[in-house]
């Protein structure tokens, strides 16, 4: 009689959810400065009078709060009414937390609207997730591919939802693709420096986030795969949400030259990189990353620039937030996964992973 192998419980909805709270605390409270006390008989927003509902800010609240709801859906294993009612109840309570504290903020408005609109995303998530729950089939199909494909535990859960961050922050299309920074100069005038630079930034991103992904998956025949299907995706994901949101001169000229080479050059350097032991990959991985915020350092206006709201095609209040939310990811995130990296070369046998995945290969 042969035994299957227990799968362990994922963590990756725990680790995504955490992720995602904190990027809606820091969209919603951004920029963290100017706070004041509200003025005297300002009444608390529960109780003043109801405002106006505004389509397109109830459909982005939406749209930002189901994917919390879908992921505090996922989690633990109790009846699907006491999974729905959980989620509901701690995004009720986030968004609540956050409507209190924007009365601090003379620059946001604090609005009950937002609190139903908040809340009404996360139920739609939960129900999604709910609904995904009862697919057994398809559910057990994702959790095969994601144990067969990438390391298993809590250590390749937490990488998978940093991977998961990075992806979300593609969404922001003002800032060119596998780029951490707005580069302003190129808008004007399209100078060698400014294109190198940010050509080096992209190629840097590239390696990083390849060889980030590589270090994730079990065996050595899916990597190209991965690899392949990750920058696809972004690309997909940067492209529709350029069309979607940018005005057409914009478009026209999104793809910036330094972009275009830093890609290639980065994926030309990233397949010589592949098949490299995995502690040498781990310490590339590490330097790609970091070197890609210190080349917006040798142009200050790079650093601190934001996709300017003019190449927008849409609501400029709700851009403000989510032009602050992808920058701050971008520039954090490179030394999040360093620090992960890090961590995992210090664990026992991370070095024998890549021998153990070779000879799988071969089995």
């Amino acid at each position: 009689m042969s035994l299957t192998p227990r799968r362990p419980p994922t963590r990756l909805p725990q680790y995504l959810a955490a992720l995602y709270a904190l990027m809606i605390v820091y969209a919603s409270l951004e920029p963290f400065s100017g706070w004041m006390v509200p003025l005297p008989g300002t009444p608390f927003f529960l109780f003043a009078a109801l405002p106006r509902f505004i389509r397109s800010d109830v459909a982005i609240n939406v749209l930002a709060y189901a994917p919390f709801g879908l992921l505090l859906a996922l989690i633990g294993r109790q009846r699907p009414a006491v999974r729905l009612a959980t989620a509901v109840g701690v995004g009720t309570l986030l968004s609540l937390a956050m409507e209190s504290t924007q009365m601090f903020l003379p620059t946001r408005d604090a609005s009950s609207a937002d609190l139903i609109s908040n809340t009404v995303g996360t139920a739609v998530g939960a129900l999604v997730a709910l609904a995904f729950n009862r697919a057994s089939r398809l559910r057990e199909r994702i959790a095969q591919w994601r144990y067969r494909v990438f390391i298993e535990g809590r250590v390749g859960d937490f990488g998978l939802a940093l991977l998961g961050v990075w992806l979300i922050s593609q969404l922001n299309p003002g800032i060119p693709l596998f780029a951490a920074t707005f580069d302003p100069s190129l808008e004007l005038t399209r100078d060698l420096a400014g294109t190198l630079l940010q050509a080096a930034q992209s190629a840097f991103n590239v390696v990083g986030v390849g060889l980030f992904l590589a270090l994730l998956v079990r065996q050595r025949r899916h990597v190209g795969g991965a690899v392949l299907t990750l920058i696809g995706f972004a690309l997909a994901m940067k492209g529709i949400a350029a069309m979607l949101l940018l005005r057409s001169a914009a478009w026209e000229s999104w793809l910036k030259p330094g972009v275009s080479a830093g890609v290639v050059v980065g994926a030309l350097i990233l397949m010589l990189t592949l098949r490299l032991p995995r502690p040498v990959r781990t310490a590339l991985c590490a330097i790609a990353l970091l070197s890609s915020l210190v080349a917006p350092l040798l142009a200050p206006d790079m650093w601190q620039a934001r996709a300017p709201l003019a190449l927008f095609d849409w609501p400029y209040g709700q851009l403000l937030n989510f032009n602050g939310l992808t920058h701050t990811v971008l520039v954090v995130w490179p030394v999040l996964a360093s620090t992960y990296l890090l961590w995992l070369a210090g664990k026992p046998g991370w070095g024998q992973r890549s021998r153990a995945s070779d000879v799988s290969d071969h089995v």
